[in-house]
């Protein structure tokens, strides 16, 4: 019975290691000079290893900001894999608050500014879940890429779990080869 105990507990500790979410309170300007400006997030206790079965999910963020079309963001892995969550969306509309992006949903080029809710990063956000070990250093990298207008950015946070974004797996096509 404790051998069953035992093997039980390892696979709730082990395999099966919930939601964990890790976040920041930034509360810093974004320059509108087209410079990338990197805000750290540290992550640690994870499993060193995510991939299809425990990885990222979201990606979730407030940020102020006139002009929402002039703002660039990726996410950087503390392996150096950087994936885009949006880039020129919203027109000239304002703000980004309690957004979140994540491998499913609304695409985020097809939104309208205020951004608040769950959409679909522009790029494969699944691709950082690539084997990587995530404990470590994330960075949100910002760029403005227009003057005038000034962004805000309050606060951001990681999620991973469980039910992580999927990579794009190619495994062959029909397209034929052309020498």
């Amino acid at each position: 019975m404790r051998q069953v105990f035992i093997i039980i507990f390892c696979y709730l500790t082990v395999f099966n290691a919930g939601s964990q979410t890790f976040n920041i309170v930034v509360n810093q300007n974004i320059p509108d000079d087209n410079t990338i400006v990197a805000f750290d997030l540290p992550v640690t206790g994870l499993p060193l290893i995510i991939d299809q079965n425990f990885g990222l999910e979201s990606v979730c963020l407030s940020m102020t900001h006139t002009y929402c079309a002039d703002m660039e963001l990726k996410l950087r892995a503390p392996d150096g894999t950087e994936t885009l969550l949006f880039s020129s969306v919203g027109g000239g509309n304002d703000d980004f608050m309690n957004t979140c992006l994540a491998g499913t949903g609304p695409a985020i080029a097809g939104g309208n500014a205020p951004f608040t809710g769950s959409f679909q990063s522009m790029s494969v956000l699944g691709n950082v879940n690539n084997g990587q070990n995530p404990n470590g250093i994330w960075q949100l990298l910002c760029r403005d890429m227009a003057a005038v207008d000034i962004g805000f950015l309050m606060n951001w946070q990681i999620t991973f779990g469980n039910t992580p974004a999927q990579p794009f797996i190619f495994l062959s096509s029909d397209i034929p080869i052309v020498k």
